[in-house]
């Protein structure tokens, strides 16, 4: 067979020359496309390449604020200034005169300019962060800003707390991210001049708070002087809390404190709402905020009255007396007393060769578990810490939910300690001693509890049925625009084990620490809210010179803790709180009349019209 080629030179040849002349053409076009671009349009985009360039600029978002339950501002943002720069638009030559020029504007070290110039990352394109500025330097940059090539001044919203101090536990604040923390992965999206929540509110609650920062593409000319903005990307606010605070009730709370340093909590019984949460004394959130020098935050680090510590969650003291509420319940519950069981008070408990004292020196004779409560007789409770045992206490004091975190959504809450006989073989090394269940059982010794776990037992006591609820801080969650995207339900966490006709006991009891001839806290009672509670004396350190001494001449630092907790109104119970006094003395006439202030508040604005509970299971 021969073969025969299909396509022949001569048949091949026209069809290659129209694949010639197809490529010539296109060719042609671009050439042409070229030379208009170089000649005719060349000396415009030599302009532009020469004196414009692109600059990619990251905006901020602006915080989400946050509002107490009645629609009041607690935090919220503020236009501010910051300065930074365009490493690539520094000339080299000069640079060191550029530096100290700016460093002088800028009040900073010209070391902290070097560094951010010199940084390798974010691209050196791209604007960095110097300083935030005040109307002030921002004015001096502007008006030198032809010779300081490389410098932009830009507004940045700014947190800012309009109630101060008063929420600031709450709260929180807020901080610069440090150049340490944008080097690691959970800060990733966060660029330098950003802030982040650094305790409270804040911190817990940060992603939903921060938002989502935008960018813009904006020309520029050869000076930095910015000519329009090609392309925009808005950022997004971050998302607001509502909380289940009442501003009203947190400022009576603060102004019944006074200038003494403790404590005050307040929650709504059937929902756990934090409806207070003060600690004294305490800073200005907007201070630190906007930055103070290393000699103002060593005065505030080392204030013996601890302004940056939250007393209510993260505070551990010994409870006093006010534990005896716990003791009681358990030895009912356990069965080793009656609601009739009687011990005679003699002033003093003689055991194992000394005596443990009662605060009363002449002694309460023969006393019953109800009069015990009322009259805090330490003898019933020494006897009754001996028949349950440090673990039997602290097996029914877990059931309160002391020595455990409550679950409020803040940082650093603290779990308060129930001491064991494991416990201090694990975490001292020794045995138990009998002579220490003594002072356990009066709420001394190594145990400790925050005000939010006192408030919080004594919620789950004056529950009708005994429930113990999650204290909660946010309510909800909301867009800028109002509308809500998440609502946080109040949350039970459990049930008490005591029996109703233990609890009715002791709440009778509580009722009569107040209203009773022989109570310990008449300074606390309120009219027309009749108030239940039991007081606490918290020794601080135990120095037998000083027991006989009136308070106001003993050392401030000796001095007890005073507490006060209980509920209110007493038959129909809708708020429980706590009231700590640091080295206040006595519960009863310390904490006592600071407790009925607040009590005498929250009748007033609920009494008057205005509901500060929501209700709930």
């Amino acid at each position: 067979m021969i073969f025969r080629p299909r396509f022949t030179r001569s048949r091949l040849r026209p069809r290659l020359m129209a694949c010639v002349a197809v490529v010539a053409a296109a060719f042609g076009v671009l050439l042409g496309r070229l030379a208009y671009l170089q000649v005719w349009e060349g000396a415009r985009y030599r302009y532009l390449s020469e004196n414009n360039r692109i600059r990619l600029e990251r905006v901020p978002a602006p915080r989400g604020m946050v509002f107490d339950r009645n629609g009041v501002i607690l935090a919220d943002v503020r236009a501010a200034f910051e300065a930074l720069v365009v490493p690539s638009e520094v000339p080299e030559e000069g640079r060191d005169a550029w530096v100290g020029r700016v460093a002088g504007i800028l009040g900073v070290d010209p070391q902290e300019v070097r560094d951010v110039l010199d940084a390798p990352r974010p691209p050196r394109w791209e604007p960095r962060f110097l300083a935030r500025i005040d109307r002030r330097q921002m004015a001096r940059l502007e008006a030198h800003r032809l010779e300081l090539p490389g410098m932009l001044v830009r507004a940045r919203p700014v947190r800012h707390y309009p109630g101060g101090a008063l929420f600031g536990p709450v709260l929180g604040y807020v901080g610069e991210v440090s150049a340490e923390e944008l080097g690691r992965e959970p800060f990733a999206e966060y660029a330098g001049g950003d802030v982040i929540g650094r305790a409270g509110i804040e911190r817990t609650w940060e992603g939903v708070l921060r938002g989502t920062p935008g960018g813009q593409q904006v020309e520029v000319d050869v000076r930095g002087r910015e000519l329009r903005v090609l392309a925009e990307r808005p950022a997004e606010p971050g998302q607001n809390l509502v909380l289940a605070l009442d501003g009203r009730l947190q400022a009576a709370a603060r102004e019944a404190l006074g200038d003494q340093a403790g404590a005050v909590v307040v929650l709504e019984v059937r929902t756990g709402d934090v409806l207070a949460l003060v600690t004294a004394p305490g800073l200005d959130p907007n201070e630190l905020v906007r930055g103070v020098t290393p000699e103002r935050w060593k005065e505030i680090v080392s204030d013996p009255r601890h302004p940056l510590q939250n007393r209510a969650v993260a505070g551990q003291y010994p409870p006093g007396s006010t534990f005896k509420v716990a003791v009681a319940l358990a030895g009912l519950a356990e069965g080793v007393i009656t609601p009739k069981t009687r011990v005679f008070c003699s002033g003093a408990y003689p055991f194992a060769g000394r005596d443990y004292r009662c605060w009363k020196k002449t002694g309460h004779g023969w006393v019953n578990l109800e009069r015990a409560l009322v009259e805090s007789c330490d003898v019933y409770f020494y006897q009754l810490g001996l028949d349950l045992g440090v673990d039997g206490i602290a097996r029914w004091a877990d059931a309160l939910g002391l020595g455990r975190r409550t679950g409020v959504d803040l940082p650093g809450e603290k779990p308060g300690l129930l001491p064991t006989r494991a416990w201090k073989r694990g975490a001292r090394g020794e045995p138990w001693y009998a002579g220490e269940t003594l002072s356990v059982a009066i709420g001394q010794g190594y145990t400790l509890a925050t005000p939010l776990q006192l408030a919080s037992m004594m919620a789950a006591v004056a529950h009708p049925q005994g429930v113990r609820m999650r204290p909660r801080l946010v309510t909800r969650i909301e867009e800028a625009t109002g509308q809500i995207v998440h609502a946080l339900a109040p949350e039970e966490v459990g049930r008490l084990p005591f029996s109703l006709g233990h609890l009715a006991l002791v709440r009778r009891a509580l009722r009569e620490v107040v209203a009773g001839e022989r109570g310990t806290a008449h300074k606390a009672e309120v009219v027309g809210f009749p108030v239940a509670g039991k007081t606490g004396t918290a020794q601080v350190v135990k120095l037998p010179s000083e027991r006989s001494l009136p308070d106001d001449q003993i050392p401030w630092e000796h001095r007890d803790h005073a507490w006060f907790v209980g509920y209110a109104p007493a038959d129909r119970p809708e708020i429980a709180f706590a009231v700590l006094v640091e080295h206040g003395g006595h519960g009863g006439s310390a904490a006592g009349p600071v407790a009925a202030r607040v009590v005498e508040a929250y009748r007033d604005l609920t009494r008057g019209g205005v509901a500060a509970g929501e209700g709930g299971p």
